[in-house]
């Protein structure tokens, strides 16, 4: 923050101001969503890179096709959910957050308000409200594994905790709607309406770009393994060809070329060889 208030101190006082897009303990807890990325926005560019050369008509034709796949499947998948059962998401999240709430031990305190210790840090849990000092359970809508501990140890059903948005009913109201099958362009109806020609715009020089420009205080795209491990001294940074290392430096003797012997052309053109060497009979014999 000093080297924020050093740049620009108007900079600083934006983000004192401004703690619910900063905090997470600010998020809306009815929400319970704290996935606040733009993954989905670039999936779906990842999606549309293959149609985007193609005509406006047929790019919305691709998207919703596309669209109409993958809500089909989830309408297929919420028909067979019961009302009760948790979606794949909350399903993960719970078996790992269970796997966590080993480590923590609870104190029941009365009035259902519980203090859970993970390590040295002490955390207060009202299971009857369903929060939990760290934040978690309020933002996310499943139990922390704090208020994990808590519910195994009064032998509850951590499924009656989970908030109402990561169940199958739910689920089916999201997907209760499907898009439904439409008819080829040659089947439409026709109509007497002027024909629309795209812009007499010259195409520039050059291919066109594939990939999205990145903002200037984004960082560039690189390979998805930077890191380089030796194959000689099993260090990060360098290859075997650059290693250093004592370890395996020494390397095998290059291999001597084998120099073949020419044949001697006699006066007349004939060329001369020397005899079999012994031990081995000649073709002729």
């Amino acid at each position: 923050m000093e080297k924020i208030t050093d740049f620009d101190p108007r900079a600083t006082q934006y983000l004192d101001t401004c703690t619910e897009q900063w905090s997470r303990h600010q998020f809306e807890p009815e929400v319970c969503c704290d996935h606040n990325t733009t993954n989905f926005v670039e999936s779906f560019n990842a999606v549309t890179k293959p149609y985007r050369d193609l005509p406006v008509l047929r790019l919305f034709e691709a998207i919703r096709e596309w669209s109409m796949q993958r809500i089909g499947v989830r309408f297929d998948k919420a028909a067979d959910m019961e009302p009760q059962h948790l979606t794949e998401h909350a399903k993960v999240e719970l078996e790992l957050r269970t796997a966590e709430s080993r480590f923590c031990y609870s104190t029941p305190c009365g009035g259902g308000e519980y203090e859970v210790r993970e390590g040295h840090v002490k955390f207060p849990v009202n299971i009857d409200r369903r929060t939990c000092g760290c934040g978690v359970w309020q933002v996310s809508g499943i139990p922390c594994k704090h208020g994990l501990r808590v519910i195994y140890n009064q032998r509850l059903d951590p499924l009656d905790f989970v908030s109402h948005f990561f169940k199958g009913a739910a689920y089916k109201l999201a997907y209760a709607e499907h898009m439904h099958p439409m008819p080829d362009p040659t089947q439409w109806p026709e109509f007497n309406l002027p024909t629309i020609n795209p812009p007499g715009i010259k195409r520039t020089a050059g291919r066109p770009p594939k990939q999205r420009k990145r903002g200037a205080m984004e960082a560039k795209k690189r390979k998805r393994h930077t890191s380089v491990k030796c194959s000689k001294c099993k260090e990060m940074g360098h290859n075997a060809r650059t290693c250093k290392s004592g370890t395996g430096s020494s390397k095998a003797p290059p291999k001597q070329r084998v120099t073949t012997r020419k044949r001697k052309t006699g006066d007349d053109g004939a060329s001369t060889s020397k005899a079999a060497p012994k031990g081995k009979k000649s073709k002729q014999a």
